[in-house]
């Protein structure tokens, strides 16, 4: 018919929505596949993934709207308008139906409670460390999101058709976790994003894009993986103060706070009475076997700042005395806020704060603690050795739950502690002992060593190769002594806050400054009759109340011959873990540090030999999938031509894409007859109008072709076309598509 183009002149000149143009919903998928993979690499942010499936319904729901609409219309628009619709309806039924007309319809009262929820995510980042917990308003951000780039990466791989652009938001994604703390990325994560990538590249490539795909995937690759390399750990502020943000994980993620080379000042206080007090932010009471974690409330609006209850087993005839302390919080964005225990009450705060009636701490469902300014009454507790002595052994009904451990508890932790307080007949004296085996020159402190030999954290393993190792920080020691004096029949708990700093300016003036040094753990153990007191068995760190320094009179000594069954206490200058006398430290140490760096030797090695054998990967991968297309019939000798071009220009031969078969052919030079057959039938299918009638004859030749040009190529040349294939980049490639 006039106008009509020839077969082979498709190959050279027709526009890519015309021939051989990829399916869109191929590149939906392609895409779909790509960020679920991206935003799989966050996994390392959160202690749990539930999140994930939420986030990957949005995302699918997104996606699959863009490519429903994109089916029944041509417009650019009307995809994006009902991708974001969706997102838009998906986020309010899940976050905030309330609000909304038919629980999806948006309106003003909607954009409110997600302003709030915005603020509450920001508090609640600012306030954890990694990994974080996931909480609601953490997954509202990241749906809304997720889906975001979603719309973005739709418009710029289908609407735009430059799928390679699409790979600058999946880096933004990338890169969250590299931006947020030192050691947390997942490189494999980072390798099968890469690979999902190239196949959106490969899938979505109906225009060549010269160098901008090789460019902007090596881009993400590298930078992935080097950002975590480079860049320092941040804690968000959910204020956008500058500067960093002193958040407290209540899961005892102390360790990167404590390691952290700049010290910082997070508040000042000053008292009445003029002496130091302890600050505490929140008490973990729930011990799961793999961490200590506080006791999910909701916040009971009921429980007014104002005035607090009673303190929990507190009696009369236990002296006090009362004591005014005024805070003012600097750069600190924890949702909890630091007071002295036990608060009476709490003025000058602003917006909602509320108490909690376990361990009386304070907390906001929306703000945070930053820039605070509020004075505490409390009472200064001062329990004498006599009546903890009398508390003997009783444990009232209520506080059963503090006993609580789990059944496989390595056996060295209750043995330990049943060893070294086998004859002591009361809890008081038991908590002594247990203070005093950490305190006694026995353990060290050290805030690397647990990192180096790989044993950090609060979990119930990680706490038996501490009492054999006998060197952590804050969060061993408290955790140890807490288990172990459950172990004993002591209720316990472990609270996280702030030692009392160092005296601002002249002595005796009752004024102190807190940095984020200060950053402490420490264990509680309740004593019938006068409630819960704190002990401190970190070495070097804090100060003892009268009722548990063995100097004072009155309080009961340990057993001089008291130690752990099987496990001799070794002398304060004895090596950790038997290590020869005659070894340096040092030497240990870097010997430790070889031993941990060569398994992330390895792993890095197998994950750059993996990215490396992507590209020739993909190529492997287009052969399989024009062999069966062929094979099937679905492909024409047009696409298996295509294919013959890929190869020349995978070996570097000198094809160019405005030659004609023929030129090509030439230039080629093979003298096989595989590529003098497949040039034959280009040339009939082009000018004769000839139907291939056996298209899965031209596997065969493709495959002879291909033997031809390995054979007459030098080995350099057969090192790259295997081991970095050009057609995926170069434009001789695809000679039919316009540049």
């Amino acid at each position: 018919m006039p106008g009509e183009r020839s077969p082979i002149c498709r190959v050279f000149a027709v526009a890519p929505e015309q021939r051989d143009s990829p399916v869109a919903w191929q590149v939906s998928l392609a895409l779909l596949l790509a960020i679920a993979v991206g935003t799989g690499g966050l996994h390392v942010l959160f202690d749990d993934q539930a999140w994930w499936l939420l986030v990957f319904f949005v995302l699918t729901a997104v996606l699959g709207a863009a490519a429903t609409a994109r089916a029944f219309s041509r417009r650019w628009f009307v995809p994006l308008a009902a991708a974001a619709a969706t997102l838009i309806g998906l986020v309010t039924l899940l976050f905030a139906p309330g609000t909304a007309l038919l629980a999806v319809i948006p309106t003003l009262d909607t954009i409110g409670a997600f302003g709030a929820l915005f603020g509450e995510a920001g508090a609640s980042i600012s306030g954890q460390s990694v990994p974080a917990n996931a909480d609601a308003p953490i997954v509202f951000v990241l749906c809304l999101g997720v889906g975001a780039i979603a719309l973005l990466c739709d418009v710029l791989a289908i609407a735009l058709a430059r799928p390679a652009l699409a790979g600058i938001p999946l880096l933004g994604v990338l890169s969250i976790p590299a931006v947020t703390a030192r050691d947390v990325t997942d490189l494999f994560v980072f390798a099968l994003c890469a690979a999902a990538f190239l196949v959106l590249l490969v899938v979505g490539g109906q225009r060549r894009q010269p160098g901008l795909a090789l460019g902007i995937g090596a881009t993400a690759i590298v930078g992935a993986l080097a950002l975590p390399l480079v860049l320092p750990a941040v804690v968000f502020s959910a204020a956008g103060s500058p500067g960093l943000s002193a958040g407290v994980n209540p899961v005892l993620g102390l360790g990167d706070d404590l390691r952290r080379s700049a010290e910082r000042e997070v508040l000042s206080y000053s008292t009445a009475s003029g002496e130091p007090h302890y600050l505490r932010l929140v008490s973990l009471e729930n011990f799961t076997g793999a961490r200590w974690a506080p006791t999910e409330r909701e916040p009971d609006r009921g429980n007014s700042i104002a005035a607090f209850a009673p303190p929990p087993g507190l009696s009369d005839a236990v002296p006090t005395a009362e004591e005014f302390t005024s805070i003012d919080i600097g750069n600190l964005s924890s949702r909890w806020l630091p007071v002295p225990y036990p608060p009476r009450s709490i003025e000058g705060v602003v917006r909602d704060w509320f108490w909690e009636p376990g361990g009386f701490s304070v907390s906001s469902p929306n703000d945070t603690a930053r820039g605070q300014d509020y004075t505490v009454e409390s009472l200064i507790v001062q329990p004498t050795p006599e009546q903890l002595l009398a508390a003997g052994t009783a444990v009232a009904t209520d506080f059963e739950q503090y006993l609580e451990l789990p059944e496989d508890l390595p056996t060295v932790i209750s043995e330990t502690a049943a060893g070294i307080a086998a004859t002591t007949p009361t809890n008081y004296e038991r908590a002594i002992v247990l203070q005093e085996f950490f305190r006694s020159g026995q353990f060290t402190y050290s805030e690397d060593a647990p990192v180096e030999g790989d044993y950090d954290g609060t979990g119930m393993n990680v706490l038996a190769t501490f009492l054999d190792r006998r060197s952590g920080y804050c969060v061993h020691f408290s955790s140890a002594m807490a288990v172990m004096a459950r172990s004993l029949g002591i209720p316990a708990r472990v609270v996280v806050g702030f030692l009392p700093g160092t005296p601002a300016a002249a002595e005796g003036d009752g004024s102190f400054t807190v940095t984020t040094h200060d950053l402490h753990a420490w264990p509680e153990l309740y004593f019938e009759g006068i409630g819960w007191v704190p002990f401190e068995p970190t070495p070097g760190r804090g100060s003892l109340g009268d009722y548990a320094d063995v100097s004072v009179v009155g309080v009961p000594a340990p057993v001089p011959s008291a130690a752990a069954p099987d496990a001799p206490a070794p002398s304060p200058s004895a090596p950790l873990d038997g290590a020869d006398p005659a070894v340096d430290d040092s030497e240990a140490l870097a010997s430790s540090a070889t031993q941990t760096a060569l398994p992330r030797l390895l792993l890095a090695l197998l994950v750059v030999a993996a990215l490396a054998l992507l590209p020739a990967s993909v190529r492997v991968l287009q052969r399989t999938l024009l062999a069966r297309r062929l094979r099937a019939g679905e492909a024409t000798v047009i696409d298996a031509w295509d294919e013959v071009l890929r190869i020349a220009v995978d070996f570097r031969l000198p094809v160019a894409i405005t030659e004609t078969p023929r030129e090509n052919a030439a230039a080629i030079g093979a003298s096989g007859a595989a590529l003098a057959r497949l040039l034959s039938a280009v040339e009939h299918e082009g000018y004769a109008r000839a139907t291939i009638t056996d298209p899965a004859s031209l596997v065969s030749e493709l495959d002879g072709f291909r033997i031809e040009v390995r054979a007459g190529a030098s080995t350099r040349a057969r090192f790259l076309a295997r081991f970095s294939p050009a057609s995926l980049w170069r434009r001789g490639a695809r000679p039919g598509r316009p540049s």
